[in-house]
């Protein structure tokens, strides 16, 4: 393995590590802990105080986003396969799967969130939100696999899927689906399946470290595009 491929993996490996603990560390603070449910509900009312309009808006964006980025991502992902990138595709659709597999498991098998209060406890976890992790897992995928004719596409396909994992994450707690904590905490987890699939294989992506894309570590795809 060359150098540069061997230290890419390196800072996968370094990047998983670090939000895999920062996703364990928010889900203690904000899910087990009294303190923590607390500013999170509270935070749920100062974000949900909009009114029934803004959620009747976010509630259409939130089914919506996630039909509109599976068909982006789809679409590219066809385009990479007849551009010979199929394995970049496979491991796009696997990471996607992987996240979203997880993020359940995590959520509904794994996870619990004790009742501290019944005034801002709920009875099961929400942590993390499964809509969020697909929405960025595909977020990322339309990222890696879209076919860039230029340095600038590069740029505005990379803020317009940052633009739209943020505004997923704003929809799934207006909408009262989940909470602040739960739509941080996909983040975290996507970011993290990743990086793992980033340090199983450098070809795959390279860590950006400049990037503002995301706790995913900001991607760019390896080879030919």
């Amino acid at each position: 393995m060359s150098w540069p491929a061997l230290a890419g993996r390196r800072e996968h490996v370094r990047r998983a590590a670090v939000l895999a603990a920062c996703f364990v560390a928010l889900y203690v603070a904000a899910v087990v802990t009294p303190a923590g449910q607390l500013a999170d509900d509270q935070l749920l009312g100062l974000t949900t105080s909009a009114g029934l309009l803004t959620r009747t808006v976010a509630d259409v964006l939130r089914s919506g986003l996630v039909v509109l980025a599976a068909g982006v991502a789809v679409s590219v992902g066809v385009i990479a396969v007849a551009r010979g990138r199929w394995w970049s595709a496979i491991a796009c659709a696997a990471t996607t799967l992987l996240s979203t597999a997880l993020s359940i498991v995590l959520r509904d098998v794994v996870l619990l969130r004790p009742v501290h209060d019944p005034d801002y406890g709920y009875l099961y976890n929400t942590y993390p939100s499964t809509h969020v992790t697909v929405t960025a897992a595909l977020a990322i995928a339309i990222v890696v696999l879209w076919p860039y004719r230029t340095a600038h596409g590069r740029v505005v396909v990379r803020e317009t899927a940052l633009a739209a994992v943020v505004v997923a994450c704003v929809v799934n707690v207006l909408t009262f689906a989940h909470r602040p904590a739960d739509v941080l905490g996909s983040l975290l987890l996507v970011g993290f399946v990743t990086s793992v699939a980033g340090a199983v294989d450098p070809r795959l992506v390279s860590p950006r470290t400049e990037s503002k894309f995301t706790p995913a570590a900001g991607l760019r795809p390896q080879g030919p595009t």
